[in-house]
């Protein structure tokens, strides 16, 4: 063992394995800064996105929550509030107005604040409790209606309240389509003495939870044995799909990038390894003839490789930490204040891609020594022996994509990446052969430098097809990084611009719709299509219940609530047909069209005969069609979309949404004076939320490009390095005969830049490729071909590959012919 380590600390000191750990640990490094600076805007997505919640998590129950419940979530240290919601009407001297009425305990809210203010649209500011007993808070509008001020006296049901402050904003706004009336919040033991609560009442029940992620998870466990029809489990994304939609196309974009760089890490390491295995292969055969077994040089580089690995690792993790601090300190200015702490999964998730990239892509060039026979000590191939580097870059292959798979957890990402880097490497080997051939026949009407320039590239044909395929991937994926924070980023702002509607209105009856039309059109306020809407309730699917397939689904929808209903032949633009036809005007039996998630979790195919329960009535619709909906587009849309009017239209209500500015913001009071029946949903801060969301996504982008960035130039360096000695050899013979300095300078460059050409052409095409299925499969948005990358991959190339491989082969122009040729007997 201690001429084991004796061999290392040789190789150390002489610099043999000098990039090989510079490799790993830049490696470890920028996952691990990665996975941390992720990790933390995650988090932080996360933790603000549970402000909609008013809590982590949720308990949702259409009867009262048991106190078992209750009991186990003290019981496991989670903080706790309870909610109730029910419709009521209230009274002042002068008015009356259904109001939707929110009782709460003084523990709301966990999460976020309550914004009053103390008149109407005058200075807000937060309060992070419930209203006393005996107090009433009222939603702006409710001021007018009441023709009241605050401080005024209120009545629901047989109590009486003071109205103590105007409701501007609460954390948890309902975004039902159903049943929203203006709000009123007022105490959760106040709820008796209203008397409106009585045996048949509808009311929704709420236990809001706060505390650890273990404590939430062994809640929700404890809850699957005991939870009911009426009661649900509500997360994150489950309370709110718009912003749910988000989160998780968020978490993509990070994922892709994160994905990019542990692929190229894995790159600079198999090419440090292979050089530095080359290089030890004489030592191999000395070792050998000295009576050193196969077997005690496995041992003997598998100890190399756990001594890097381990201490590498350790030295990237810091680094990677001490990395994402300095990004975060250079981005204070931009990034959301009070960031929540990184999971300790990250530095778990640095240096398992260290060492999986290590063994992965290090240990089969070392480990094949054990194969390189004695007389290799007499040969001039010194690659004698090693693994063929295609069976080394198949294992390399299948472990990079299995770790991507790990880190990803997402097969279309991983699939994309894989595919492309298949197609990557047969095209790069083709493009290679046919470039290099016609290269040495437009040469010969070029100078001397183009002529030597591309004889060199025909000469190693085999190694330059391989850095082509190194290259033009690593241009490949950083074309893609590039389109990410570009293109697909802009495409998802596209989705919420500034003008994105911010109102919805519903229940709007069909002699209401000319009154609302009216004030639209009067008060100049741009509108969307008014679209149809009935309530229903899937109850079976080709004759049979639903019930069983309720029972096995795995999804977290409520398949047995009612839904909304609308009619259209239109298809809107934020819906994408993925199995069936479109229904058209000309169809006369009913057909509906259903939401791709909807169906899938209850097993709907096109073609079944769906029984909806409409009013009491049954409707019977074939399903002719499965959509995709892009639910964080702000834009009103169902799950059951019917080809035509139901039940003659009767109990038909409609909606439409509009854009409303913060300065017009008293025209909901005109509107709902006019039409009282009818309910406003104000979406702007959760709008907010979802830019919000895609500005700290933007920014995570920009800093991993930048890491990238940088293991990309070390894959270059390490590719060029690996090609130093032939380099070396061919400068000396070229010296020998006469070549000036200048003249080996510029073949060098015109070999990398031409290399570097070849190499972003391919990659340009490969990126294309990929960024189709990234779009259109991964993130669900539409391709739009880009001719800058088709410009760009080739130019950057040429000069990115150009300069670094004149830079990290300049030496080879300064030493003298007669040092480099002693050095090579």
């Amino acid at each position: 063992m201690t001429s084991i380590f004796k061999l290392l600390w040789r190789d150390l000191r002489a610099g043999e394995l000098n990039i090989l750990i510079f490799s790993l640990i830049l490696a470890t490094a920028t996952v691990t800064s990665i996975s941390l600076f992720t990790s933390r805007i995650q988090n932080s997505i996360l933790d603000e996105a549970t402000e909609f919640l008013a809590a982590d998590a949720q308990v949702r129950s259409t009867l009262p929550i048991k106190d078992e419940i209750t009991d186990q979530a003290q019981h496991l240290d989670l903080e706790t509030a309870l909610l109730a919601s029910f419709r009521a009407m209230a009274f002042s001297d002068t008015g009356m107005q259904l109001v939707s009425v929110k009782a709460a305990t003084q523990q709301y809210p966990l999460k976020g604040a309550v914004t009053l203010a103390n008149a109407p649209f005058g200075e807000s500011y937060t309060v992070t409790r419930g209203p006393a007993q005996g107090e009433i808070w009222l939603a702006p509008r409710l001021f007018s209606a009441l023709e009241i001020s605050p401080g005024a006296q209120v009545t629901i049901g047989d109590a009486h309240f003071t109205v103590s402050a105007v409701l501007v904003k609460e954390p948890d706004s309902p975004q039902s389509f159903f049943g929203v009336a203006p709000r009123a919040i007022m105490h959760y033991n106040d709820i008796q003495a209203t008397g409106a609560v009585q045996v048949g009442s509808r009311v929704n029940h709420t236990l809001l939870l706060k505390g650890s992620a273990p404590s939430l998870k062994a809640l929700k466990e404890y809850l699957v044995e005991s939870l009911d029809s009426h009661t649900h489990w509500v997360g994150v994304q489950d309370g709110n799909r718009n912003v749910g939609d988000a989160l998780q196309r968020a978490e993509k974009f990070l994922l892709l990038a994160g994905s990019l760089s542990v692929l190229l890490s894995g790159v600079a390491i198999a090419l440090a390894a292979r050089r530095y295995a080359i290089r030890q292969s004489t030592n191999v055969a000395l070792l050998k003839t000295f009576g050193q077994t196969p077997a005690q040089i496995t041992k003997r580089y598998l100890t190399v490789l756990l001594v890097l690995g381990a201490s590498s690792v350790l030295v990237g993790s810091i680094i990677g930490w001490l990395l994402h601090w300095i990004i975060l300190q250079l981005l204070s200015a931009v990034l959301p204040s009070g960031l929540v702490a990184a999971s300790a999964q990250s530095f778990i998730t640095g240096a398992l891609a260290g060492f999986v990239t290590l063994f992965a892509f290090a240990a089969p060039p070392l480990l094949s020594l054990r194969h390189v026979a004695p007389a290799a000590v007499l040969r001039q191939d010194s690659s004698s022996g090693i693994i063929d580097p295609r069976i080394a870059a198949l294992i390399g292959f299948v472990s990079i994509n299995a770790l991507v798979l790990a880190y990803s957890q997402d097969l279309m990402i991983t699939g994309v990446i894989a595919i492309g880097g298949l197609i990557t490497l047969a095209g790069g080997s083709l493009l290679a052969w046919l470039i290099l051939t016609l290269g040495k026949w437009v040469s010969a009407h070029f100078s001397n430098a183009w002529r030597l320039g591309i004889a060199n590239l025909k000469r190693h044909q085999g190694f330059n097809a391989i850095q082509i395929v190194i290259f033009s991937t690593l241009i490949m994926l950083l074309l893609i990084l590039i389109d990410t924070r570009t293109s697909l980023i802009y495409q998802w702002q596209k989705q919420i611009p500034e003008d994105t509607p911010n109102h919805f209105i519903f229940n709007i009856f069909n002699d209401d719709k000319p009154v609302v039309k009216h004030l639209f059109d009067e008060s100049n306020i741009q509108y969307s299509q008014f679209y149809p809407m009935m309530r229903g309730r899937l109850t079976e699917v080709n004759g049979d219940s639903i019930a069983p397939r309720v029972e096995q689904t795995e999804s977290h929808m409520n398949y047995e609530r009612e839904l909304n209903l609308t009619w259209a032949t239109a298809l809107g633009g934020d819906n994408t047909v993925v199995a069936g036809s479109w229904h058209s005007e000309t169809d006369t039996s009913i057909v509906v069209s259903a939401e791709e998630e909807y169906a899938k979790g209850i097993g709907l195919k096109v073609g079944d005969s769906l029984t909806f329960s409409i009013t009491g009535q049954q409707v019977i619709a074939t399903l002719g069609s499965i959509r995709s909906v892009q639910w964080d587009s702000m834009n009103p849309n169902f799950y059951m979309i019917f080809n035509q009017p139901l039940l003659d239209n009767t109990a038909t209500n409609w909606m439409t949404s509009f854009h409303l500015p913060k300065d017009q913001k008293i025209f909901v009071n005109s509107l709902t004076r006019k039409v009282p029946t009818a309910s406003v949903i104000e979406l702007d801060q959760m709008i907010r939320q979802v830019q919000n969301i895609i500005g700290q996504v933007s920014i995570a982008i920009e800093f991993i490009l930048l890491l990238v960035l940088v293991a990309g130039i070390l894959v270059l360096i390490t590719s060029v390095q690996a090609t130093l000695d032939i380099r070396f050899q061919e400068s000396a013979i070229l010296r020998t005969l006469g070549a000036k300095r200048r003249l080996v300078s510029q073949v060098l460059i015109i070999e990398f830049s031409s290399l570097g050409f070849m190499a972003g052409l391919l990659g340009a095409f490969g990126a294309q490729l990929s960024l189709y299925f990234l779009q259109t499969k991964v993130f669900q948005l539409t391709f739009e071909p880009s001719l800058l990358i088709m410009f760009l991959g080739p130019i950057s190339g040429a000069l990115l590959i150009g300069i670094i491989g004149w830079l990290s082969t300049r030496k080879v122009t300064h030493q003298p012919p007669l040092t480099i040729l002693r050095s090579l007997q």
